[in-house]
């Protein structure tokens, strides 16, 4: 069974009361406030079983309140403390109880937060290294398509000088065909001249042999020779 009463520094009690060095008495503090609400406490937890048990003490002695921690030093050295009544040490179980479980959520929570975090942070590494890669295979395309209608052009070009070529030789050929039905004559350029119109291809002979056979003399154009 645990003691009904302990003693502790005045210091330490002062701290508790009246905030006084509140660094340097954390630890009893923590151990004085453990003792009057019975209860496992750490100095997270403190605050809150301290909060109930300083209102029980100023109930019980009210006196206390307008003590200055000069007024509660002078006192003396030690000062023996009693534990809750049970109603207040169980209704400081049932707090921690619910500070526990909450916090046990908090830590719960900020762990799956942080993984969740991580995941986030790897998730946009990868994000942004996919948005790199898809910028550089877009200027790739892009490239592609200029390089391909470059091409294109060149071909279109191309195509139509030998258009424009073979349209040209149509023309001087219907010009040549023209010439034909007007002229019954065929001009080929560079070539010789023309057979003369009406002409049936026959190679000329050079008509009538001459009546001298070209000695110069009139002797045999006689029927005497």
């Amino acid at each position: 069974m645990a003691e009904a009463r302990k003693v502790f520094p005045m210091n330490t009690f002062v701290s508790y009361l009246k905030g006084v060095d509140k660094e340097g008495n954390k630890k009893g503090v923590v151990e004085l406030v453990g003792y009057m609400t019975q209860s496992e406490i750490d100095e997270e937890l403190a605050p809150f079983a301290a909060a109930l048990a300083k209102a029980w003490i100023y109930e019980q002695h009210p006196e206390l309140v307008k003590m200055t921690s000069g007024d509660l030093s002078a006192q003396g050295q030690n000062v023996s403390v009693a534990i809750l009544p049970p109603d207040v040490t169980a209704e400081v179980g049932a707090l921690f109880a619910k500070l526990a479980a909450d916090k046990k959520t908090i830590c719960e929570q900020a762990a799956k937060l942080e993984k969740v975090e991580k995941e986030l942070a790897e998730k946009t590494a990868i994000l942004k290294d996919t948005d790199t890669r898809m910028k550089a295979a877009e200027t790739k395309v892009k490239s592609l398509e200029a390089s391909l209608q470059s091409a294109g052009d060149k071909v279109i070009v191309a195509s139509e000088a030998k258009v424009v070529e073979y349209i040209g030789k149509v023309d001087e050929l219907l010009k040549m065909i023209e010439d034909v039905k007007k002229h019954g004559v065929v001009t080929v350029s560079g070539g010789g001249a023309a057979p003369a119109a009406g002409g049936t291809g026959t190679p000329d002979a050079g008509g009538e042999p001459s009546s001298d056979f070209g000695f110069g003399s009139d002797a045999f154009a006689t029927d005497k020779w």
